[in-house]
């Protein structure tokens, strides 16, 4: 159960009722269980991973990175691997990393970052660099534990986009068009040709659906210069996108371009050869833009190779700690008012093996009393519990408080 919880995206209710299903039609000689129980093994199984002894050695690489979620505090994941464990052949895995650290707090600054990164140094040996963001206080945090910090490369990217977007009119405009489309046509006929919903946040890290989308309609309005029956609206109020061909025609090239790059270096990491190869993947770019992102993400392999810890190759890519924080997000996506509860473990258990002997190893041995008293010290009250004390005798009656709030892991 276990297992099928942390490899697939079925809810915590789904795998138990999976149980049922498999005692039922005797597939299995399994127990039912309650979705409480499955939470309470990963639970389990993550506790038993951050905390079980790690080899000590002098190879270390950092991923960290915070996660933000409704409240004032954050999570703060530190995962490591070995540089003589890295395969660049293929992407990072989650059983490739280990999970170091997990502690939410309201007041993440360098001194406090440091003093964590020395207290895991102490413990492992020597961090040979760290891949994150360029958050104020990661940047201070490693720069005052001395340990080298390279910007991870998505982030990298969307700064760089950033720069050729945000200021410019043209993309304001044609970004406030289509989120007025999106709000015009909801219920129309037309609705299966809607433009993308855009990120409030983040936006710059994805402007591909948006390239694609101008691309899609400019060969739709080719093939149907007349409106067909029921579109005649949506026919007219997109017509400004012609006008708009050589725009999207030039976004197109800047996502190519980045799908370039980072189909090289996240799989391959930064290497003389890898930037060789990006060279020559950008090498047909042509517009504006275009050789704007092409110049600023080449200075960026540049400053990366020209690290004094340089290595015949570099890791340069966090993506699987991103990829960790948005599956703990679905996770909690249930009960939005939780915030962050002791569910953050299973953040390290993704990165188990989940062979039946480490699962039964970790159950055996983690007692829910030490998954409490890690909630204790490493976390904060969760919004629940905050949200519980406030409301306490609060009654329009004056008594005691009668109503019940979901409880904090958002099953009855």
């Amino acid at each position: 159960m276990i297992a099928l919880k942390l490899r697939t995206s079925a809810s915590f209710r789904a795998v138990a009722q999976s149980s049922h299903i498999l005692q039922e039609f005797g597939a299995l000689p399994l127990q039912t269980v309650a979705p409480n129980t499955v939470m309470d093994w990963v639970r389990k199984l993550g506790y038993y991973t951050l905390t079980k002894p790690k080899p000590v050695a002098d190879d270390w690489i950092l991923l960290l990175d915070h996660c933000g979620q409704l409240g004032a505090e954050k999570l703060f994941v530190i995962l490591g691997i070995r540089e003589s464990m890295l395969d660049f052949s293929r992407p990072l895995a989650y059983t490739d990393v280990t999970p170091l650290w997990i502690s939410a707090s309201a007041q993440w600054n360098g001194p406090f970052i440091r003093e964590i990164l020395e207290r895991l140094q102490a413990q492992l040996g020597h961090f040979t660099y760290a891949v994150g963001d360029y958050g104020s206080d990661i940047r201070k945090g490693l720069r005052l534990a001395e340990v080298t910090h390279i910007h991870d490369v998505t982030h990298r990217i969307a700064l760089s986009v950033k720069r050729l977007y945000a200021d410019d009119p043209l993309y304001q405009k044609m970004s406030q068009r289509l989120a007025r489309i999106r709000q015009q046509f909801g219920q129309a006929v037309a609705a299966p040709l809607l433009p993308p919903a855009q990120r409030t946040k983040s936006r710059y890290h994805n402007l591909r659906p948006i390239a694609a989308y101008g691309q899609h309609m400019l060969a739709y309005f080719k093939r149907n210069p007349e409106a067909p029956p029921g579109h005649e609206g949506f026919h007219g109020a997109m017509l400004w996108v012609l006008e708009y061909r050589g725009f999207f025609d030039e976004m197109r090239e800047v996502t190519t371009a980045i799908c370039e790059v980072e189909r090289v270096v996240k799989h391959h990491g930064v290497s003389a050869g890898t930037l060789e190869r990006c060279c020559h993947g950008l090498s047909q770019v042509s517009t504006s833009k275009g050789l704007q992102f092409k110049f600023d993400i080449l200075v960026y392999l540049h400053l990366v190779l020209a690290l004094p810890q340089m290595r015949e190759t570099l890791l340069c890519t966090s993506d699987i700690l991103e990829s960790a924080f948005g599956k703990y997000k679905t996770y909690l996506s249930g009960n939005p008012m939780a915030g962050i509860t002791d569910l953050a473990l299973c953040i390290a258990a993704f990165t188990c093996s989940l062979t039946p002997e480490e699962i039964l190893e970790a159950c055996e041995q983690t007692r829910t009393h030490d998954v409490a008293r890690w909630g204790r010290v490493y976390l904060c009250p969760t919004l629940l519990k905050q949200r519980q004390q406030a409301f306490e005798n609060t009654d329009q009656d004056g008594g005691k408080c009668v109503h019940k709030t979901p409880p904090e892991n958002g099953f009855q």
